[in-house]
């Protein structure tokens, strides 16, 4: 099955015009945030959601697992089974999020005995603690409705709903802050209101993708729940690690360094993170087909496809990372202003690091598929745990401050995403333990070759403006863009390229030659 199908095309752009939305948002937003409230509310703003998320280890165990089970059993005809499975993640995921609304609700209130919060942000953060809880709730619900996309392999209606649901958080942001005077709340506020009507079209497009469901409470099967949670059990341990890489920095940051040290790595570790999510919704274009690939008991073709899925990953991916790290400096003197110049470093670790270890993730779904979710799960909370403690000890005793704290992720996730995945990958796949590295080493090398023009370009010129940084940043694309056809790409892979290039002309070509603009 080729990559660079009509369905993958518009899966992949779809995908990336909601990451480049989410981009120009946290351009926009954080140095307004920052110069409006300051950079110790800024810092909140991030935090009080990723304390928030703690809960995800309650509710992925049946949101991780129900899109799996649903489009199984659909691709294997068994469409009563497919429709129990849903019906039952509905009624449980309302039962579930009234129990959890409590506890959520606890923490707002009692936030200031948990991390350090200034006496004059208290309420504000609060305020926002609690309506960051009713978007989780809102967000658990609607995950499953995912499924529908999913099994039809149209994720860029998914991509596409997402990239709505940024826009509308951009207005509600702009009208609020124009309406009211801004608090860190607001954000939250507007991030609601935008998932609201999200949801209502993450339900309206599952009801055409799939119109043989069919609501109905007597469907829901306790067996079923049973067997999801059984399931997804492994996905809430393995949340634990995911937690702890992802959602510790900001708590380690503010408990050892402080309220302002926090405040600004919240401002450096948008990009990183953003990177971090443009890799899951780029594997998430791949996990249909590898689904299929299994459901049809094609490990061959699993194996090939998936392969191909991490090189490709790789090759979307070492461009970004390469000039964020490798323009990290001017950038943040644009940005953010010369005060925040002197953390690039920070940024060109995460580049560095991000480059190889997001590259795998594409594997993680044959996890899924296969459902061995239980040795990755426990190598994530073991990883997770060496996260933590690095960055405990790197930034406090150590007295590396925020730069323990980036080190530490990368030695743990290199270690998990590096070491272990492609690994586990190829033991249950029946494989060579080194058929998955293939797709590590292009990315690699494209991305130590942009780094290169990045730092050339800026020995040679200044880059001290807008239009300058563009220059830089457009040459040095331009230059990956030619490093990556005629020496990372195989000669197959050219001629796939020809091929797509070929089809869109004809295709771009075909209203003038039958006369529509005569």
């Amino acid at each position: 099955m080729s990559l660079l199908n009509k369905t993958f095309i518009l899966n992949l752009g779809a995908n990336m015009a909601s990451f480049l939305l989410s981009v120009l948002f946290s351009m926009w937003l954080t140095p307004f945030v920052i110069q409006t409230l300051g950079v110790e509310a800024f810092g909140f703003v991030h935090l009080t959601q990723n304390m928030i998320n703690y809960f995800s280890i309650i509710t992925v165990a049946l949101s991780a697992v129900v899109v799996r089970f649903f489009s199984v059993s659909a691709h294997r005809g068994a469409l009563d089974e497919a429709r129990g499975y849903m019906n039952t993640y509905i009624v449980s995921s309302i039962i579930l999020s009234f129990i959890l609304f409590f506890p959520l609700a606890g923490t707002s209130f009692f936030i200031d005995r948990i991390i350090r919060v200034p006496a004059a942000l208290l309420s504000d953060v609060q305020m926002a603690l609690f309506i960051g809880g009713l978007l989780f709730l809102l967000t658990f619900f609607m995950s499953g409705f995912a499924a529908g996309p999913f099994y039809a392999n149209k994720i860029y209606i998914t991509s596409t709903i997402q990239a709505v649901q940024m826009l509308i958080r951009v207005l509600s942001v702009l009208c609020i802050f124009s309406w009211f005077a801004p608090k860190i709340w607001h954000i939250q506020l507007a991030a609601f209101i935008a998932t609201a009507a999200a949801c209502m079209l993450s339900i309206i497009f599952f009801k055409k993708l799939i119109p043989w469901f069919a609501f109905r409470i007597r469907d829901m099967s306790l067996q079923k729940c049973k067997k999801l949670l059984q399931s997804g059990g492994w996905s809430s341990v393995s949340q634990i690690g995911v937690l702890l890489f992802l959602q510790i920095d900001l708590m380690v940051a503010n408990i050892m360094l402080g309220v302002s040290e926090s405040g600004m790595y919240a401002a450096i570790i948008q990009f990183p993170l953003l990177l971090r999510t443009l890799s899951g919704t780029l594997a998430a274009v791949f996990s249909p087909t590898i689904t299929l690939y299994y459901s049809k008991g094609d490990k061959e073709g699993l194996v090939r496809y998936a392969n191909r899925a991490v090189r490709f990953n790789g090759m979307i991916l070492a461009l970004p990372a390469a000039l964020l790290g490798g323009l990290a400096g001017p950038f943040l003197t644009l940005w953010l202003g010369p005060s925040f110049e002197h953390l690039k470093w920070l940024l060109l670790i995460h580049a560095g690091y991000l480059v190889v270890s997001l590259s795998p993730a594409p594997l993680f779904y044959i996890f899924t598929a296969y459902n061995k979710l239980r040795t990755p799960a426990l190598t994530t909370v073991a990883f997770g745990a060496v996260n933590l403690l690095l960055a405990v000890v790197l930034s406090g005793p150590a007295g590396l401050g925020l730069y323990g704290i980036a080190l530490s992720g990368a030695v743990a996730l290199m270690l998990k995403n590096v070491v272990f995945t492609p690994i586990y990958a190829s033991k249950i796949t029946g494989e060579t333990k080194r058929v998955f590295y293939k797709g590590v080493y292009a990315p690699l090398a494209g991305a130590s070759f942009t780094l290169t023009v990045c730092c050339a370009i800026q020995l040679l010129f200044a880059v001290d403006s807008l239009p300058s940084l563009i220059m830089t940043a457009l040459t040095a694309s331009g230059a990956y863009t030619l490093f990556a056809y005629f020496v990372m790409c195989t000669k197959e892979e050219r001629l796939a390229v020809h091929a797509w290039l070929h089809k869109f002309r004809t295709s771009a070509l075909l209203p003038f030659q039958k006369g529509f603009f005569k």
